[in-house]
């Protein structure tokens, strides 16, 4: 893995520090607004499961976001935490100047 920056926030993080502790909203609470079990938003915020299209859909409507914004944070994070060395040699197909 090659980065810039040695710590890498996950979507979940961003979700916790930025929106539920600054608005003063629990999980459970998050939960409940989106129709989801508390189980499904913890395990955003720790990292365990990945944003879905439909759980971006959700938190953009009960966080005044877009889905676009947390499918980028998800994108983002997952790119810059690809594991190069495990990934498979690829012949390029076109040569790009």
């Amino acid at each position: 893995m090659t980065t810039t920056n040695p710590y890498i926030s996950n979507p979940g993080e961003i979700l916790l520090e930025e929106f539920l502790q600054p608005l003063g909203i629990s999980q459970y609470r998050l939960a409940k607004a989106i129709g989801r079990p508390q189980s499904a938003v913890s395990d955003i915020v720790n990292g365990r499961r990945a944003i879905t299209p439909e759980m971006a859909w959700l938190l953009s409507r009960a966080l005044g976001t877009t889905p676009e914004f947390w499918l980028n944070l998800e994108a983002a994070y997952r790119l810059k935490t690809i594991d190069e060395a495990s990934m498979p040699e690829v012949t390029p197909l076109v040569n790009i100047a």
